[in-house]
């Protein structure tokens, strides 16, 4: 929904416009402020990721160039060792990338080099010296005269005590006058209010005020109210804020109406998708006797539909199996979730898409390693020689690490290790030698 924002009408689009002149009017024009922090509602949050993947691009509007590092905080005295190493390997990245697809000069200029093998040698009392070292070097070399503002999302913050230490001890650096920090909260979680408070000469807070469900009413709205495809979406739209308000009889009455509405239009795909959101909002409910009758009845719809070449179709049956399985796994009838799961991921497979697959049989291999365990083995073997089949880029945001070494343990266990080794060396020879290390990182 974010990413619908080729023009300038669009509601969503306006929006991130808006949350750009706010930084231009709040944070630009204060180069002595170290740290922003971005208060936001939760339900914001992906407005925000457009923002910051519009910046990293030449679309860009503020004049700051923003960069955002995921690095998990793990404690205060290594995040400044983990954001130099995370840096330096995503400049590298996408310099081989971008020098291969647009033959970029931009790389040339600077190099990570020397701070990935200093990075080997620090301790925590030099981390964050380096960091603002590196931070300044790369600021002057590729940006000139545009102020560096790193954006710090950890994917995950193991100890929040300790990641307000960590900005205090860089606070009280030199940070040099072109390098900013900005970090997010939440309005309803205030994590940093008293920080900030107390480190008023050298941080400020931006308060971002959307209307986020506004603008999605009105995209909702647009184009002919007699369309089917509209008045579907005015019925989502109704039914999610049922199910926000836990009101089963709303989300009853606006999903009978898209039920209604759709069946009307002889769109399959579109009656199908109305049975198959319907019966997603009901999970909220645990109302598994109307779910499992939806989705029946969708998976039949699109299976008519699929017969008669309505492109929709397809896809849609790969979901319903994957809805069915999740509601006989919640109903704990365990063999039919194991046997959907990997329906799901045969017939992404089938479909030529084997990224869809790996979290289905991911699923039904650990439920049947408890469940239905002559069959461990077979589906296990599923999911790893199908993450094979990906790219590198595939499979770092994917499961396949956790797929890997719970197959590489199981032979190991075995005592099969020859065939443990040759597994190994597959999954070094996409993934590199060092690939348990993203292990490490999806358990924090």
């Amino acid at each position: 929904m974010i990413y619908i924002m080729a023009s300038e009408h669009n509601p969503i689009a306006r929006l991130i416009s808006q949350i750009q002149q706010q930084w231009k009017k709040e944070a630009s024009p204060f180069p002595q402020i170290k740290l922003f922090r971005w208060l936001i509602h939760p339900q914001d949050a992906r407005l925000f990721e457009g923002f910051l993947k519009l910046e990293a691009t030449p679309h860009g509007k503020v004049p700051e160039a923003m960069i955002t590092l995921l690095t998990p905080f793990v404690n205060e005295l290594d995040y400044s060792i983990d954001l130099i190493k995370d840096w330096s390997k995503r400049y590298i990245e996408d310099s081989k990338k971008y020098s291969i697809e647009k033959n970029s000069t931009v790389f040339s200029k600077w190099s990570p080099a020397k701070y990935q093998q200093l990075s080997k040698a620090l301790t925590y009392d030099t981390g964050d010296e380096l960091l603002l070292y590196m931070l300044n070097d790369f600021q002057q070399s590729v940006l000139g005269e545009t102020r560096l503002a790193l954006i710090l999302l950890p994917h995950s913050i193991k100890d929040m005590e300790g990641f307000k230490r960590w900005m205090k001890t860089i606070l009280k650096k030199n940070i040099p006058p072109a390098i900013c920090f900005t970090i997010f909260d939440h309005y309803e979680a205030n994590q940093f209010d008293i920080f900030f408070a107390e480190n008023f000469d050298k941080t400020k807070t931006l308060y971002a005020k959307l209307d986020l469900d506004g603008a999605i009413h009105k995209i909702t709205k647009q184009g002919n109210p007699n369309d089917p495809e509209v008045k579907l979406r005015e019925c989502i739209l109704e039914m999610g804020k049922a199910a926000q308000f836990k009101n089963e009889s709303k989300l009853h009455q606006w999903g009978t109406k898209a039920l209604e509405v759709t069946q009307k239009s002889g769109n399959k795909g579109l009656f199908a998708s109305a049975c198959i959101i319907y019966a997603g909002m009901l999970f909220n409910f645990k109302d598994f006797q109307k779910i499992d009758e939806l989705l029946i009845k969708g998976l039949q719809i699109a299976h008519k539909g699929a017969h008669l070449n309505d492109p929709a179709c397809p896809p849609l049956v790969i979901q319903f199996h994957g809805f069915i399985a999740a509601s006989n796994h919640q109903q704990k009838k365990h063999l039919a979730s194991i046997t959907a799961y990997e329906k799901q991921g045969d017939l992404s497979c089938e479909a030529q898409i084997p990224g869809m697959a790996l979290t289905p049989y991911y699923q039904a291999y650990k439920l049947s390693e408890r469940f239905e365990t002559d069959r461990y083995q077979e589906l296990i073997e599923k999911a790893f020689n199908t993450g094979l089949r990906l790219s590198k880029e595939e499979l770092v945001y994917s499961n396949f690490v956790n797929i890997a070494n719970d197959f590489i343990s199981g032979l190991e266990q075995q005592t099969k290790w020859g065939e443990a080794q040759t597994a190994d060396q597959k999954v070094k020879a996409l993934l590199g030698e060092d690939w348990k290390l993203l292990l490490e990182k999806k358990e924090l």
